[in-house]
């Protein structure tokens, strides 16, 4: 019996067969109409550089301060009142030749010529400009004193013009001219500022990004999106990160965003680098295509065809292709089968 029952049990399995699996529906994807951009968050350094100071010549105490605080970025013109000292006021004058003495009446050379220059330029000079200081030049050089609320002087300190070979010039005051301090003979009294901001693109060194020259960068500086790009120029701090030097696009130069960098010390601000992009298309998810990148990558449609198509940008699991249109149905690889 038992035998009998084993032997039933056994043709009851022989005589059944497999139940035959049902094909599935192959997954797809429509090809949808977008526009894809390729941007990364990064850290963007700006530091000012120097190019040189402004010396003090008139030892004694400020009596005038800087019209800017320390470290504040300031431009100086021709005529400028830079500060005080013991009651004298300094003034900001164009001239190559540097002050180096006192000047008056029997005085002659190059800087007496770069005074009269300027005299004779705003209107106060009727006589020739011949590096001679004469009865012209003190009667010039007395209206125009006069004319900016100065005490009457018939001379020139030393110490109480600076000539500057460029103006107007972008400085940042010292702690030396603060009001009320003594200040020495040859005391720095302003940094020269080069003529903008330095700023720089801040990664790693592991070499998983490159920044091509030509990049697109914003860097939002108090709010403000500055447009730059980056530059072949590139180098690695003592950190170790990786720097690459931008520079700006704008025709307005930095006069808008300028002053928003501190003149000591190396700040950080926030930057979006756009690698790629924008571009608009036909946008397929990445894992619907088949082979490598560029004009060998192909998709299958829904009714068996494969389609050649170029990558014209991919973005994390998407991508914009040519060679499907929009509303284009996309077999995913691997499904439809048992």
């Amino acid at each position: 019996m038992a035998g009998a029952a084993g032997f039933g049990l056994g043709k009851r399995t022989l005589d059944s067969a497999p139940a035959v699996p049902v094909a599935a529906a192959p997954a797809t994807v429509v090809a949808t109409d977008g526009t894809l951009v390729d941007e990364r968050a990064m850290s963007v350094q700006a530091e000012w550089g120097r190019t040189g100071a402004i010396l003090n010549r008139l030892p004694g105490t400020v009596t005038l301060g800087s019209v800017g605080a320390p470290n504040a970025v300031l431009e100086i013109a021709a005529g400028d009142v830079l500060y005080a000292v013991d009651g004298l006021v300094v003034m900001a004058l164009p001239g190559e030749t540097p002050a180096y003495r006192a000047m008056g009446v029997g005085s002659s050379g190059a800087d007496v010529r770069q005074l009269q220059e300027f005299l004779s330029s705003g209107g106060y000079l009727s006589g020739d400009v011949d590096g001679k200081w004469g009865s012209l030049t003190s009667a010039a050089y007395k209206q125009w004193r006069a004319d900016r609320f100065l005490p009457e002087r018939k001379e020139v300190a030393l110490g109480e013009i600076v000539f500057i070979s460029s103006l107007p010039l972008s400085v940042t005051p010292t702690d030396a001219i603060a009001a009320g301090g003594l200040i020495a003979d040859g005391a720095i009294t302003f940094d020269v500022l080069a003529a903008a901001p330095t700023l720089r693109l801040s990664f790693g060194v592991d070499g998983s990004v490159q920044v091509p020259a030509g990049t697109p960068v914003d860097v939002d500086i108090e709010q403000e999106p500055v447009a730059m790009v980056a530059t072949d120029r590139q180098s690695v701090a003592d950190t170790g990160a990786r720097l690459v030097e931008l520079e700006s696009t704008g025709s307005a130069g930095c006069e808008s965003w300028c002053g928003s960098i501190p003149t000591s010390g190396v700040s950080l601000w926030p930057a979006t680098v756009r690698f790629g992009g924008p571009a608009t298309g036909a946008v397929v998810p990445v894992g619907v295509i088949a082979g490598g990148a560029g004009s060998t990558a192909s998709v299958t449609l829904q009714d068996g065809s494969t389609v050649p198509v170029v990558v014209v940008l991919q973005v994390g699991g998407d991508a914009v292709v040519t060679g499907v249109d929009v509303g284009d149905v996309i077999v995913l690889p691997g499904t439809g089968s048992p």
